[in-house]
Formats: structure tokens, C-alpha cells, sequence
């Protein structure tokens, strides 16, 4: 193995437009691969080290699946379940039209819809309705119970849009569990995996360890600081699913590597089965839904149970296998899964809105990644 090159571009990262980035790379449950620079305070002091912590934002995503999966596995729940079985308000959605007028949603949301954002539901975070739910400072079950208040922008399994779905599909394991979602994913995932800096609410003392966080200016390159918050944590009590997790490298490693090795962890936990992990990366979407989900920064690449799928390597010009899956964060971090070469990385930083990331910067972190790896 021979990192050299993706070393180079690591070290390009400040000029980039990544002021702190973090990359951690696991072939057969093995780092080995680990980087870490810039700095992690905007004065540039404090050198970027293995206890900084960020806001995962939508790799939050990843991890709501897996113990989504984990439910499906044992029978809990099913994906063709609806949703209502578990959130009953969901029995009684509304479709809006172009004209603006609502009528009865035809069909039923299902869970399997949560998982690959063909709900219908939209990303609208500054709704009335949730601004008015959050007053009260809601639970989680509150918070998604209002978010089905708010009318969908198609019939759920015709169309992909990317939205709250996630949210939601953690509101389903809290209710099919019977425990809070930070406790499920503690008791079922953290705790057997030794993680420790990960959640949703960080202490004091973890506050005071996070990275900076930016916001870039897209086209001209520049970044400016923003506060270290996440938007998307809509009351203390509230446990997103879509984007409220913080925590370190190192610690979200733990999480998605037994997947990339069979669904055990190097000291035997099981977190999923190798058919359950095959699953989640196999395209589950229609051709009218792939139509919807189209970006030019996904060719090659359906949805799945957990994100992107690829599905084509010649029209992804990408270096890894049919199977790879995984998603991205608001702020530029980046999840690779690949069941097939054993291989996981997660590549953290902390600048919001940055389509550079998306763009470039994400596919070729995994493309020399497998270069270096001779896959």
C-alpha cells in the first residue's frame, strides 16, 4: 500500500477550503490509514487532533439505518410496515399540488419509503408547524408526530426527494423498540462498540472540543465562520435521525467498519448480517424515483437502505465496486462502505454548504484511497 499521493492531497486540504479535515481508512477491519490536519480553532492554535469532534449532520444518516436494519433483521418492524403502525398521525397525510390545494394521499408510507426518501416529505426545517412544535420544547416522538402535519410534495413510492424521511425512520425504532433512539443506539450500537463520543446532546466538556465550523462561499472558494450549532437538533429533547449525531472520527469508524467485514466488530459483536449489509447497498429505487434523484455528482449510483448505491462503475468513472454505499453531511464529512473489498473510510471536517466537497472533493478521496490500496 502506498498512501503518497492520497498524503499529498490530505496535506492540500487548508488550501482547499478545509481549514481542519480529518480521514481514517479501514481495509479487513484494520486503519490503515489515518490523517489529520489543519486546525481546529480559527486562529489557527490548536492543531487538528483525534478527540475533535463535529457535527455529523447527515451521516447521521448512516447510523439511524444500520439500527433501523438491525429492527428489520430481528422482525421488529418491516419494510413494507406502514408507517402509521408505529406514528398513527401518518394515517391521514396530505398531498399538495402545484396549484397549492390538498387532497387525501393515495397511497400509504412505508417504512421502506423512510429509508429511501420517497415519502414524499420535504427538508423544510423552518416550517411554521415544527417552529411552533419546537416551542414546547417536544420529544422526539412530538417532533415527527408535527412533522406529519405537513403536506407531502408527491404520492409516497412515486418520486425521491431528499427530506426528513430519516427523521422519522429513527421516531419508528424509538416506537418499535420501545426506547428513546439515543438509548437504542447506545445500548445497541455505542456501547458494544466502545464508542464513547458520539450522540446527540454534547456535554461541556465535549462542547469545548469542537472543531470550528464554517460556511463556504460557493464559486469563489472563501469560508467564513459560523457558530458551532447544529439547525437541525429542533429541541433539546429531540433526537434526530437525519442529522443530529456529533462525534469523532475515530468513534464513527467503529460504527460502519463491522459492516465493511461481515457485520462484526474486531472483538466479535454483530452489529448486522452479511445479506442484511448486501441489502443496503443494492439500488431499491424505480426508474421514476432515479429520475427524481438524479445528481450530476451521482452518476453511476442508485439509493438504497443506507444512502447511495453504486450500481455502475463505468458511468461513475469510480474506483470502487458494484455495493459500495454510504452518504455525505452537511458539513463536507463523507461515508464509504464496501462489503465487497472490505474497505471503510470517513473523511470529517466542518465546513457547511460546500458543493466542492460534494463534487470533487469526495470522489477522489475515494479514488486514491483505492488506488493506494492497489483495489
Amino acid at each position: 500500500m502506498n498512501f503518497s499521493q492520497l498524503d499529498k492531497f490530505m496535506d492540500n486540504m487548508p488550501y482547499l477550503g478545509f481549514p481542519a479535515a480529518e480521514l481514517s481508512v479501514a481495509k479487513d477491519g484494520e486503519i490503515v490509514y489515518r490523517k489529520s490536519v489543519g486546525y481546529s480553532d480559527s486562529q489557527s492554535t490548536k492543531p487538528v487532533t483525534s478527540k475533535d469532534l463535529y457535527w455529523l449532520y447527515s451521516t447521521s444518516k448512516v447510523i439511524t439505518c444500520i439500527a433501523a436494519m438491525q429492527l428489520v433483521e430481528r422482525g421488529v418492524i418491516a419494510l413494507s410496515d406502514p408507517v402509521s403502525k408505529y406514528i398513527p398521525e401518518y394515517a391521514n397525510l396530505k398531498v399538495k399540488a402545484r396549484d397549492g390545494s390538498l387532497s387525501d394521499a393515495k397511497n400509504t408510507m412505508t417504512v421502506e419509503h423512510l429509508f429511501t426518501m420517497c415519502g414524499g416529505m420535504t427538508y423544510d426545517i423552518g416550517n411554521k408547524i415544527l417552529k411552533e412544535a419546537a416551542e414546547a420544547t417536544p420529544s422526539t416522538i412530538d417532533m415527527v408526530k408535527a412533522m406529519a402535519k405537513m403536506p407531502l410534495s408527491f404520492e409516497p413510492g412515486t418520486q425521491y426527494q431528499y427530506s426528513l424521511c430519516h427523521d422519522v425512520l429513527g421516531a419508528v425504532v424509538e416506537v418499535a423498540s420501545g426506547m428513546k433512539f439515543s438509548e437504542y443506539l447506545k445500548k445497541n450500537l455505542f456501547d458494544p462498540l466502545g464508542v464513547i463520543d458520539m450522540g446527540f446532546r454534547p456535554t461541556e466538556e465535549q462542547k469545548a472540543r469542537f472543531s470550528a465550523q464554517y460556511c463556504a462561499e460557493n464559486g469563489t472558494g472563501r469560508i467564513f465562520e459560523r457558530p458551532i450549532e447544529n439547525p437541525y437538533a429542533l429541541s433539546n429533547e429531540y433526537d434526530s435521525g437525519g442529522a443530529g449525531l456529533f462525534g469523532t472520527v475515530d468513534d464513527y469508524m467503529k460504527v460502519i467498519t463491522p459492516l465493511a467485514c461481515g457485520g462484526v466488530s474486531a472483538d466479535g459483536y454483530r452489529v448486522l448480517k452479511p445479506e442484511t449489509i448486501k441489502m443496503m447497498g443494492e439500488n431499491r429505487l424505480n426508474d421514476d424515483c432515479l429520475r427524481t434523484y438524479f445528481s450530476t455528482r451521482l452518476y453511476g449510483y442508485g439509493w438504497g437502505l443506507c444512502g447511495r448505491a453504486h450500481t455502475d462503475p463505468v458511468r461513475s468513472l469510480g474506483r470502487s465496486p458494484v455495493g459500495e454505499f454510504g452518504w455525505d453531511g452537511a458539513a463536507a464529512a463523507y461515508t464509504l462502505i464496501d462489503p465487497v473489498n472490505h474497505v471503510s473510510l470517513f473523511f470529517g471536517t466542518h465546513v457547511f454548504g460546500c458543493q466542492y466537497a460534494y463534487h470533487i472533493i469526495h470522489s477522489t478521496i475515494r479514488d486514491k484511497v483505492y488506488e493506494a490500496l492497489e483495489l
